[in-house]
């Protein structure tokens, strides 16, 4: 029997070699489609010695120059076509060992995680297929990248932070001194020639090589740090420290990996939208390209993070309950219920028979709550926070139901949104302004009448309003992006998500022979570490007892998305 498979396999294998003949070398030369191919590697200025095809491309190239024309050459040029392609289209994220990492973060905690993607539209078969008919490619090596997401001006940036590398990067801040306007150190040249190179410094005309931290480097520091997700001062403390000692190699792996995500992200784009980035806890909405309103945002923590998916707006509640689920009952309030059967009276949240708004108010003291402390025993009974200035979910909330149970709304409790860092919630997001928001889908829906809401927010009565048009939302994760008025970001790893893809990268592990040797890393902030040492001392997230092989095989087929559900909306936090 394995006899009979291993000649089936070989007789397959013969069978594709005779079909891709001609395709590639033919009658002693290299084709057109050859020529095309090769010109476009060449000129894909971001392929660079860490991608898995990298030597092939080159033994390629030389065995064509050489004119070393061979059955084997147009093999060897078939599968680099394939795995350039794939790179184009799909990236270098190995989603099957992502999901891997989704999946014991669901075991670890007990509520929904999740990061949803849209399979590329596009096939490297079908594209060869019609190129061989049409005898070019033309110009699909442009039309199969997204338009989303800036997707383009990204890839711009990595092409120039990829020079700059081939060009000795840029020096590193060497001291752990705190430096402010005024300080004298041998540090101060080095900063200033890192903001000159990546264009921060702007027109200062100081000496590059002065040794004193002047007004008008300050100006760059701060710019420097809002590009970074850094509170906005002059002050090189400690969270500036670590990004100016950081090694290009950092931030090269950062925008490769975000431009691998925007090609799993719905190529679609809906006129009206909303775009939500978890990393830079922003809203944003869009008609056309032009920016309606932004605000800021409170995601989930680090043990519930807000799922990635994209999704369509469908509701505003006015006036909302709270439907507590059971996971914070028993993790929050059963230790103040055995104590104080009352306790949760006066924030309005009650305890009922069931989830309805007219379900029958049960006493709080008539249960025993010990014995559904600390155990997985089903409590029989619902919470629900009645609507009031005390809500959780504030007087807004913004439903586009689905199986995660997230949500948007308003929070009574506006002092965090001033933190750099935001992430505080159960799962759903807080947004700083809910009547911006609100005023904003006024705009494009005439039902909502917003004299009339805002006057009803002056009470307690609950009320439901239904889109006449919805609208599209994305919420993603993107930790490198570039902003509306052309500006390159980075942000920090809120998720350890960049840590869990990059294990899993399938190019040479996503880390460049200089990054290797500079030991840089993307673990908490700092430059990513060899293989070997990562091997040694293991990761230190949530994901540690995670398998310590490498993934490096591309998905051989594109996850397909779930069909569509009608979920019920039932709340799972705040």
């Amino acid at each position: 029997m394995k006899k009979i498979i291993k000649s089936t396999i070989v007789l397959v294998s013969a069978l594709q070699v005779t079909l891709s003949a001609g395709t590639w070398v033919e009658g002693g030369t290299t084709t057109a489609l050859t020529n095309e191919l090769l010109k476009q590697i060449a000129n894909d200025k971001t392929v660079a010695s860490d991608l898995s095809f990298y030597k092939l491309s080159r033994s390629v190239k030389s065995a064509v120059n050489s004119k070393k024309i061979s059955p084997k050459l147009d093999a060897k040029i078939a599968k680099l076509y394939k795995s350039y392609m794939n790179y184009l289209i799909k990236g270098s994220i190995n989603w099957s060992s992502f999901d891997r990492h989704i999946s014991k973060l669901k075991k670890k905690y007990d509520y929904s995680v999740g990061w949803e993607r849209v399979s590329p539209p596009y096939s490297y078969k079908t594209i060869l297929e019609n190129a061989k008919l049409n005898g070019t490619f033309g110009n699909v090596f442009i039309r199969v990248e997204p338009k989303r997401f800036k997707y383009k001006k990204l890839k711009n940036s990595l092409i120039k932070y990829i020079k700059i590398s081939k060009n000795g990067g840029w020096p590193t801040m060497k001291s752990n001194s705190t430096l402010r306007v005024g300080s004298d150190s041998a540090d101060i040249p080095r900063i200033r020639k890192r903001l000159k190179i990546v264009g921060d410094l702007g027109q200062c005309s100081s000496s590059m090589d002065s040794t004193i931290y002047d007004k008008c480097m300050a100006k760059a520091v701060k710019r420097f740090n809002l590009r970074h997700g850094l509170k906005v001062s002059s002050v090189i403390g400690r969270a500036t420290r670590a990004e100016f000692k950081k090694h290009i190699s950092y931030y090269i792996k950062k925008m490769r990996l975000n431009l691998d995500r925007i090609k799993w992200i719905k190529r679609d784009e809906s006129r009206v939208r909303i775009e939500l980035n978890i990393p830079t806890f922003r809203l944003f909405v869009y008609d056309g390209k032009s920016l309606v309103t932004t605000m800021r945002v409170i995601t989930g923590k680090t043990d519930h993070p807000t799922p990635v998916f994209s999704d369509v707006m469908t509701t505003i509640v006015v006036n909302p309950y709270w439907r507590i689920p059971e996971s914070i009952v028993k993790k929050e309030m059963i230790k103040h219920l055995i104590k104080s059967p009352h306790y949760y009276d006066k924030q309005h949240k009650y305890l009922y028979n069931g989830w309805g708004v007219d379900s029958k108010k049960i006493n709080p003291a008539t249960v025993n709550w010990k014995k559904y402390y600390k155990n997985k025993k089903h409590i029989p009974y619902h919470f629900m926070q009645s609507p009031s200035g005390k809500n959780a979910l504030g007087k807004i909330k913004f439903l586009f139901p689905n199986k995660y149970a997230v949500y948007i709304h308003d929070t009574p409790g506006k002092r965090k949104f001033f933190n750099t860092k935001r992430a505080f919630s159960h799962g759903c997001m807080r947004i700083q302004k809910p009547r911006e928001l609100l005023k904003a889908l006024s705009l494009y829906n005439s039902n909502i009448k917003v004299d009339s809401v805002m006057e009803r927010l002056g009470g307690n009565k609950n009320r439901h309003i239904n889109l006449r048009r919805r609208v599209p939302i994305d919420i993603t994760y993107l930790t490198s992006f570039i902003d509306d008025y052309g500006n390159l970001h980075f942000r920090g790893d809120v998720y350890g998500y960049d840590r869990a893809q990059l294990r899993g990268y399938s190019s040479s592990k996503g880390l460049s022979k200089s990054s290797k040797n500079k030991k840089s890393s993307l673990k908490k902030g700092n430059a990513t570490k060899s293989k070997s040492t990562s091997k040694k001392k293991g990761s230190k997230d949530e994901n540690k007892k995670s398998s310590k092989k490498s993934e490096s095989k591309i998905e051989k087929s594109a996850q397909k998305p779930k069909p569509k559900k009608n979920y019920e909306v039932i709340e799972i936090g705040y």
